[in-house]
């Protein structure tokens, strides 16, 4: 229990730490701060529940990398000898695997027949309306991508983060359990969260727009914390399976 509020008073002071350096343009200490939240949550986790729920450790483990990995390019040493492209792929990339492997795991968890037969109309919407975010954001993007790996890595990117919704949506909707509404609502603040940090990065990098993007960050990290504490409410009129662990 020590150790829990230890890492939770943590996590609120690099919270706090970031807004200050924020508002006190202090760049690289809010890039710091930020990037130590979510590998700060990954410990919390292990620490409460193990590594017996291995596929959101899993998860975990990719994105706190992916956020290390985009700070170490603040150290001198690595930034001058080793070119930025290193860290845009292999950080983008991890970003993406470890959408990807969220989405897995909860497409694992339904009924593919039972969801097709149900939500046949929800998820011909959904892939419109995906069809339709992908393009307009890939408009935005697109003028500041100057190679086809690029484009390829932005593209697979966004698709993950698109269908971590979907797929959460439906979960939601399948089975209809408070668990699976934290990890849809933990997913839309990941959505949200990109979103306004492809405004920040693309059309106007104001400090307000980077710091509503870590604030959604973190509640998304919180909902899908919250979630996995949650023990299984079997209430879902068309399935019992166990929701996404």
């Amino acid at each position: 229990m020590n150790k829990t509020k230890i890492l939770v008073g943590f996590i609120a002071l690099l919270c706090v730490l970031f807004v200050v350096s924020e508002f006190k343009d202090i760049n690289w200490l809010s890039d710091v701060a930020r990037g130590f939240i979510v590998p700060t949550i990954a410990v919390l986790f292990v620490i409460n529940y193990g590594l017996n729920r291995c596929s959101f450790t899993i998860f975990l483990i990719l994105f706190s990398l992916a956020e290390l990995i985009s700070i170490s390019q603040l150290i001198p040493f690595l930034s001058n000898n080793m070119p930025y492209a290193v860290f845009y792929y292999l950080c983008n990339g991890l970003y993406g695997i470890a959408y990807s492997f969220l989405v897995y795991r909860i497409i694992k968890s339904l009924n593919i027949k039972l969801v097709l037969k149900g939500f046949f109309v929800h998820l011909m919407v959904l892939l419109l309306l995906n069809g339709y975010l992908l393009y307009v954001l890939f408009n935005i993007m697109s003028p500041y991508l100057v190679n086809f790996g690029e484009k390829f890595i932005e593209l697979f990117y966004t698709v993950a983060i698109l269908l971590v919704l979907s797929t959460s949506l439906i979960n939601f909707l399948y089975k209809d359990t408070k668990k699976s509404l934290y990890l849809f609502l933990g997913s839309l603040s990941i959505v949200f969260s990109e979103v306004i940090q492809i405004a920040y990065l693309y059309i106007s990098k104001k400090d307000l727009l980077d710091i509503f993007y870590t604030s959604l960050l973190v509640i998304a990290f919180y909902l899908f914390y919250k979630q996995v504490a949650l023990s299984e409410e079997d209430s879902s009129i068309l399935s019992g399976n166990e929701v996404f662990k």
